[in-house]
């Protein structure tokens, strides 16, 4: 008879995807031989930013769902049109603690800790998504990997542990200030992949009925030199747009009441520097920048930018021990796995309802997915 599942779900910040690879991540590397990679990495929704990413990666449901829009805050707060400052649905951790599995949360930003309402959870660090003093910080005040390292081996040692989330921050820092192939940002990679290996090898004793889950919010580029781009500064698209919020190389746009929405998708998409467009009822329009563009907001990275479509992959890693490694490792070889799509498969393992989720069981027989 099988023991309980143990579920690991291993989160990096702005992990550039170009340094996975042997000889930088040689655990992480070797975690996805013996399990599955996805080759082209996972994928992520638009805008590729943390706070819509992680909550779709937690609760399995589309960002027009749970409500998490942006990762842009002003100040503080984010404006009722473009979205929640926290999620509307419940996680998977809360599906779990719910029907009385043992959870643990180790995170690397405090404030993602808070949207995606972790904060309430007895057994998360930081407790009640606040930094305790002392705490090493990065250069945008966040907890080092290193100030987490013994927070998460705490809870990997623990058999007691029936779902572990674990987020890593410290390569997004460094990615946006000094740029995702610096060697910094590589140092930083090679020093977390090392921890991993610790991560694993606290794992071991309990490896039979553990899967291991590792992706990622988005990818990051360098920024280009040009200048940032500001939609309501354009004169052809004056009185068509009367609020905005950038996220990013993203910008949410809500129309004005009466503009002809054929018209803002004509102008706004014409700028320079916009590559693409989404459209959203009943009046929102979401853009998107070319590669290395970025639009103007009160804090733009100075070197590592990330929201459109070129960074929009993620990291997709399975591993361990339990039997359904086995079945998910090949499945995200021919499919990449979407952040939605994560919360559902693992909570099939753990035998566990998510009925929020919209993302795809990816365990679920492909005859049954046809079918439904």
């Amino acid at each position: 008879m099988l023991k309980r599942p143990r579920i690991v779900l291993l989160a990096f910040d702005g992990f550039p995807l170009d340094l996975f690879r042997p000889a930088m991540t040689p655990r992480l590397w070797q975690l996805g031989q013996d399990g599955g990679i996805a080759p082209q990495g996972g994928r992520t929704g638009l805008p590729s930013t943390t706070y819509p990413g992680f909550t779709s990666l937690l609760t399995g449901a589309g960002q027009w769902s749970h409500g998490v829009r942006t990762t842009a805050q002003r100040p503080g707060a984010v404006p009722g049109w473009a979205g929640a400052n926290r999620t509307a649905v419940p996680t998977i951790m809360h599906a779990a603690r719910d029907v009385g599995l043992r959870t643990a949360v180790v995170m690397g930003d405090h404030q993602l800790q808070r949207v995606m309402v972790l904060d309430d959870f007895d057994t998360a660090w930081p407790p009640a998504g606040i930094v305790p003093d002392g705490t090493e910080l990065d250069a945008h005040g966040y907890p080092t990997n290193a100030a987490l390292r013994s927070h998460l081996l705490e809870a990997a040692s623990d058999p007691s542990v029936d779902l572990l989330f674990v987020h890593l921050n410290e390569t997004d820092t460094l990615g946006h200030d000094l740029g995702p192939n610096a060697p910094a940002t590589a140092r930083c990679v090679r020093s977390a992949d090392a921890l991993v290996g610790e991560l694993l090898d606290a794992l071991a004793p309990d490896w039979e009925r553990t899967v291991v889950a590792v992706t990622s919010d988005h990818d990051m580029v360098l920024r280009l030199p040009f200048p940032t781009i500001d939609p309501m500064a354009s004169r052809d698209c004056a009185g068509l747009a009367d609020d905005w919020i950038a996220d990013g190389c993203a910008a949410w746009l809500r129309l004005t009441p009466g503009a002809d929405p054929h018209m803002a998708i004509d102008r706004f998409s014409a700028m320079h520097g916009v590559a693409a467009w989404r459209w959203h009822e009943p009046n929102i329009l979401l853009l998107l920048a070319a590669p290395g563009r970025i639009f103007a907001q009160p804090y733009v990275p100075i070197t590592g930018i990330h929201g459109s479509l070129d960074t929009a992959r993620t990291l997709a890693i399975v591993g361990g021990g339990h039997p359904a490694v086995d079945e998910l490792g090949a499945r995200i070889r021919d499919v990449a796995p979407r952040l939605r799509d994560w919360a559902p498969t693992l909570a099939r393992i753990l035998e566990i309802e998510l009925p929020d989720a919209e993302g795809t069981d990816l365990l679920e027989p492909m005859a049954s997915r046809a079918a439904g």
